[in-house]
């Protein structure tokens, strides 16, 4: 039984530690590697985030931000803490408010994503006001929120469809809207 035991908890340090790997990385790519769109970065990773937290739950979602966040913390050259921060108050914002939403409702990943987008740029720019140095709300809102957001909703819902899709395939389950 004790062997047994041990074998589930080094598989679950091991699925942990390959899920933070794996974040890491894809940090590194949205970091170094992903094209300014209209000017401003997108953030696929808050995407990809907040779409994960919609469908598995606040908890896990909060374990994806923050290995997210010190990851872009790491890579974008920014305060340590300050988007892994910003990406767990964006998963909360987003999914704790619309957990009584079902999965099954194509406005949760958008009203999901729009929610979380505010909450992680609000949370960013009062950090970097505070750690670093007053930033302009004028010209925050329209030069980089707003179109950070539009980004974002574009590809929200296929998104999710997809990954909800695939997580029910990994639970054996079929989507009845999806075929």
């Amino acid at each position: 039984m004790g062997a047994a035991q041990s074998r589930r908890i080094e598989e679950r340090i091991a699925r942990e530690l390959l899920l933070a790997l794996v974040l890491l990385a894809g940090a590194m790519a949205q970091a170094t590697l992903l094209p300014r769109v209209f000017g401003s970065a997108p953030n696929v990773l808050l995407l990809v985030v907040i779409c994960h937290a919609l469908i598995s739950g606040p908890a896990s979602g909060a374990r994806w931000a923050f290995y997210t966040g010190l990851g872009l913390d790491l890579f974008a050259d920014s305060a340590l803490g300050s988007h892994a921060l910003a990406m767990l108050a964006a998963v909360l914002l987003a999914a704790l408010p619309l957990a009584w939403l079902s999965r099954n409702n194509w406005l949760l990943p958008l009203l999901g994503v729009a929610l979380g987008a505010l909450a992680y740029h609000a949370t960013l720019v009062l950090l970097m006001s505070l750690l670093v140095a007053p930033v302009g709300l004028g010209s925050y809102l329209p030069v980089v929120l707003l179109p950070a957001t539009m980004l974002m909703l574009i590809p929200a819902l296929p998104l999710f469809l997809a990954m909800r899709w695939l997580e029910g395939r990994r639970r054996g389950e079929v989507p009845i809207d999806v075929y």
